[in-house]
């Protein structure tokens, strides 16, 4: 490692540093070769690379020793123990600050995670490391022309930053100037083009605003032949309407998720409700504070549709009462439908919420405050057009955040008129809850005095007064007031100010029977709801009630809420579950609670794995779904209370429950957890949880990971071993799958043939083994071959009776059948879609709507290929698939190209240029070539390279949303034709 005290500069002219003294390196070759290495620094160098940096495209006579003579002067200049000589080539490692370029990313990175203020002052500082251009005197060479493109993007994108942040602190004229300096040099820059009219029209200036945009407008339509992208149009028409956002652009479908709908009455919150929705629509933070258990998730319910309509954008709600910090992301990607997630999730969320403005809850959070308020600094200032609604006892310190406080029910005064009705939103609520319970229930002004006095009591906080209201409908209400006066000082105030509900249920608590209060503690291991067989499993051995008549008794209670969700359903509201659970743990049988509860989730997932590859495959996948939160909360706790061999059997055959269906990322990640364990690893559970992690990885594009531990979990199947079958077939997927994306079709064809020949193989699995080969078969043109397969893969599915693997089959005989005959190919892409995306399995339903679309574009069949394509582009964006999203955006350049050349241009080139795109091969290799080189004739060269540059820098939601947008204008409101009826359930 290189000696403390030594930097490096490469943002500017090569500079080298030891403690504080700049060291001069005065030959232009011993700075190139300096320069390569760092730029390939923590790797060892080969002399080649070496070689051609110092002397380009005239290399000396004897380029080895001629290194060597360099490297000799290079040391004698900078330090002998700075350049490390290895057999093939050199080495340098600098430490972690010691290079500009390195300090630069790492502040930009650390910005990003801070409130407004702070991520500033660290943004200017990163951009005051930059001297002048990435190593001008390097400009032209070949081994610094990558990472002198990459810096360069990221300095333009961190001067945005600083602008967006500016915007933010109210410094509007600041960053007016900076973009209009900023976009002078680089016109494709939409984002500056966007923060510079959003900042002039901030500071009173908005025609200046319009004149940049009208400009930019004309540049773009004279030069490129583009419009501007759908969120710079939207800002233009925001500014003409004085900030009021326009809805006629399409958005993702995703409809006002059903949240906290229980049929109850919502009492006295009429102003607040209105106060709300004014904050809401007007604010892109607002924060509902208050006590527990004052009402703030059910005032956010209730506003919920009527928000979502008035903003005329799609709703989500994150419940984050039982997230970690380090959950935060994962829970809004999977409440914004995101799915499998492959890369940063935060990323991913910021992508979406970046093309598709989202009304997004983020509810309960006081325990994870520092965490939401980070997340909600960077969506204000990467997604302006969302609007955040944030619940907790606390406010989030945000800047821009409006809060609004909710405070108790009123109350009825002390004292009242002879005669009167002391009734008040307090007291309503009460008679309401009570009768509820017993229908019918009467009210004499005597008994409503004493409901006035409990509710006094009660301070009018709203789920004390249900809870109290259940009770006084078994006891009396004169009975519950008494008790109340006898037992609580309710008035006692918490840490954050407000009444004691914890008291509240102390109380309720202690009106239960002991098995009732057992089984309520039992009950607080459950995440995400639970059935009665559910709770039979997890109550103690050593109570005496029978769970049916307890459970019912804490329903009575409210201490347990019911819900119909195909089937009769449980659940605890947080604040009922956090009192449980505290009661656990002081218990002397929570090892036994926790225990029977992770054993009850094997089981689960062992029904699930079974279902999944039979008849029975659509409710299999829903029961996963259904029990997601509990499976990764019995993994956590096996994982952390010695239990490895029940995490890694858990984790292991949730996975292969997944093979149709990808594990989400909220799974995904314990899944790696246990695989990544050696605790685990060390059980006989070890090679089924090895090869989980494996096809997870694989499934995730992290082929080399995805190949490395397959072999690992195959190397270690031993025959006398556990579920050797499940182990084993588990492991040669995941091989299989790496090596079919990764291009070694020998390699995937051998895994496939292998599974094949396992022993106690079930049939749906066998068919999935069949449609892989027949799909490797056809890419590598043995069209006999593959017909043959892929009639073997659906007679194997159709005698399993899996509909998902009947999909997938059908996919496969539908890709055989389009090399022969497109029109037959289209009704079988049709039906395998239908199938798969009946049980759910998204990713073969999208497969075959790829390959759909690319049958109907070649056959001429545009309209109904237009009817496919906006669909297709929402899912892979929903589900963070970015090599099937690149696909689907050069087919559609495909479709493109006669009417709309330049944006079939922009669309294939960005595809060309994206990292995570995947490489065409074959036929697609020499059909995407001919497409280029068209457009390029029919462009000319200089408008087609204008168009390729835009591609380059344009960020891939960017892209995405220009065509949907696109999509959108040529379907021009029309049915979407052969799209599969999925509405129903997903």
């Amino acid at each position: 490692m290189v000696a403390a005290g030594l930097t490096f500069g490469v943002l500017g002219p090569l500079q080298v540093h030891r403690d504080g003294v700049e060291v001069a390196v005065p030959s232009r070759r011993q700075r190139a070769v300096l320069a390569a290495l760092l730029l390939r620094r923590d790797e060892t160098v080969d002399v080649d690379h070496l070689v051609q940096a110092a002397w380009g495209e005239r290399p000396p006579r004897s380029p080895k020793a001629a290194l060597h003579t360099v490297m000799s002067r290079l040391r004698g200049t900078i330090g002998a123990d700075v350049v490390l000589s290895e057999p093939s080539g050199y080495r340098l490692t600098p430490t972690d600050d010691a290079l500009d370029a390195d300090r630069f990313r790492a502040m930009c990175d650390s910005a990003a995670r801070e409130p407004p203020a702070e991520a500033l002052d660290l943004t200017e500082r990163a951009l005051r490391l930059w001297r002048g251009d990435f190593l001008p005197e390097f400009a032209d060479s070949p081994f610094a022309e990558v990472e002198a493109a990459r810096l360069t993007q990221r300095r333009l994108a961190a001067c945005e930053e600083r602008a967006s942040l500016q915007i933010q602190l109210g410094e509007v004229e600041e960053a007016a100037a900076g973009m209009a300096a900023l976009v002078h040099d680089n016109p494709l820059r939409e984002r500056a083009y966007g923060l510079l009219m959003r900042a002039l029209y901030l500071a009173g200036r908005p025609s200046e605003a319009l004149d940049h945009y009208q400009a930019h407008r004309q540049f773009l339509v004279a030069e490129l032949g583009l419009e501007p992208s759908p969120e710079l149009r939207d800002l233009q028409m925001q500014i003409l309407d004085h900030g009021i956002p326009r809805a006629d652009r399409p958005t993702l479908s995703h409809p006002v998720p059903r949240w906290l709908v229980d049929g109850t009455t919502f009492v006295g919150r009429a102003d607040a409700v209105a106060e709300l929705v004014d904050a809401v629509a007007s604010h892109s933070l607002t924060t509902v504070t208050g006590p527990g258990g004052v009402g703030k998730s059910r005032l956010a319910a209730q506003v919920l549709e009527g928000l979502s309509r008035r903003l005329a954008m799609p709703a989500a709600v994150a419940e984050l009462d039982a997230a970690g910090p380090e959950d935060v992301d994962l829970a809004v990607a999977a409440a914004l439908g995101l799915g499998h997630v492959r890369d940063a999730v935060a990323e991913a969320v910021l992508e979406y919420l970046g093309i598709t403005p989202t009304l997004l809850v983020l509810d309960g959070c006081e325990h994870v405050r520092d965490a939401v308020a980070a997340f909600a600094a960077s969506v204000l200032r990467h997604c302006p057009r969302t609007h955040l609604l944030v619940t907790s006892r606390r406010r989030l310190a945000v800047h821009a955040e409006q809060v609004l406080p909710l405070e108790p029910l009123a109350l009825p005064p002390t004292t009242t008129v002879p005669g009167a009705q002391p009734g008040t939103a307090a007291t309503e609520l009460f008679v309401d809850r009570a009768r509820r319970v017993r229908p019918g229930l009467a009210f004499d002004r005597d008994a409503l005095t004493a409901v006035a006095a409990i509710c006094r009591r009660l301070d009018g906080l709203p789920l004390a007064i249900e809870l109290a209201a259940t009770r006084a409908a078994a006891l009396g209400v004169v009975e519950v007031r008494d008790r109340l006066a006898r037992s609580l000082d309710l008035l006692e105030e918490t840490d954050d100010g407000g009444p004691s509900v914890r008291r509240t249920l102390d109380w309720s608590y202690g009106l239960l029977s002991p098995s009732e209060q057992a089984l309520l503690r039992a009950l607080a291991v459950f995440e995400g709801g639970f059935d009665l067989a559910s709770a039979e499993h997890v109550a103690p051995s050593r109570t005496s009630g029978s769970v049916p008549a307890d459970l019912a008794g804490l329903v009575d209670a409210s201490l347990v809420q019911v819900h119909q969700d195909g089937g009769v359903r449980y659940h605890l509201l947080q604040l009922v579950r956090s009192f449980a659970s505290e009661r656990l743990r002081r218990a002397d049988d929570a090892d036994e609670v926790h225990l029977a509860h992770a054993r009850w989730v094997r089981s689960c997932v062992r029904s699930v794995a079974e279902r999944s590859v039979g008849p029975d495959d659509a409710a299999a996948v829903v029961g996963l779904e259904t029990d997601m939160l509990n499976i990764r909360a019995a993994v956590s706790w096996a994982l952390g209370a010695g239990h490895p061999q029940l995490a890694g059997e858990i984790t292991g055959t949730v996975t292969l429950a997944s093979t149709m269906w990808p594990v989400c990322a909220d799974l995904s990640e314990i899944v790696r957890k246990a695989a990544d364990s050696p605790d685990v690893l060390a059980t006989s559970a070890g090679p089924l949880a090895q090869a989980a992690g494996a096809f997870v990885a694989a499934t995730r594009g992290e082929l080399a990971t995805g190949e490395r531990e397959a072999r690992a979990a195959l190397a270690r199947t031993a025959p006398d071993a556990t579920m050797t079958a499940d182990q084993r077939t588990l492991a040669l997927s995941a091989l299989g799958v790496s090596a079919l994306y990764g291009g070694d079709h020998p390699q995937s064809r051998r895994c496939w043939w292998e599974m094949l020949e396992v022993d106690g193989t079930s049939l749906a699995r066998r068919s999935g083994a069949y449609s892989s080969l027949a799909l490797i078969a056809h890419y590598d043109g043995d069209t006999p071959a593959a017909r043959d397969l892929a009639a073997l893969a659906l007679s194997t599915a159709e005698a399993a009776g899996a509909v998902a693997y009947r999909g997938f089959a059908r996919y496969a005989t539908a890709e055989v059948v389009s090399g022969e005959d497109r029109s037959a190919a289209v009704p079988l892409f049709v039906a395998a879609a239908r199938d798969a995306y009946l049980v759910g399995a998204q990713y073969v339903g999208g497969l075959a709507n790829i390959a759909l679309l690319a049958v109907l574009t070649r056959s001429q069949r545009r309209a109904e290929a237009l009817g496919v394509v906006g669909p297709l582009l929402d899912r892979w964006f929903r589900l963070g698939a970015w090599p099937q999203q690149w696909t689907t955006l050069r087919i559609f350049a495909e479709l493109l190209a006669e009417d709309r050349p330049e944006s079939a241009a922009l669309l294939l080139t960005a595809a060309d240029a994206a990292s995570s795109a995947p490489a065409v091969t074959g036929a697609d290799a020499r059909r995407y070539a001919k497409l280029g080189a068209d457009l390029r004739a029919e462009l000319g060269t200089s408008v087609f390279g204008r168009i390729t540059e835009l591609g380059s820098i344009l960020p891939r939601a960017q892209v995405v949303d220009r065509a949907r947008v696109t999509a959108g204008e040529l379907t021009n409101g029309r049915p979407q034709a052969l799209q599969p009826d999925e509405s129903a359930r997903w």
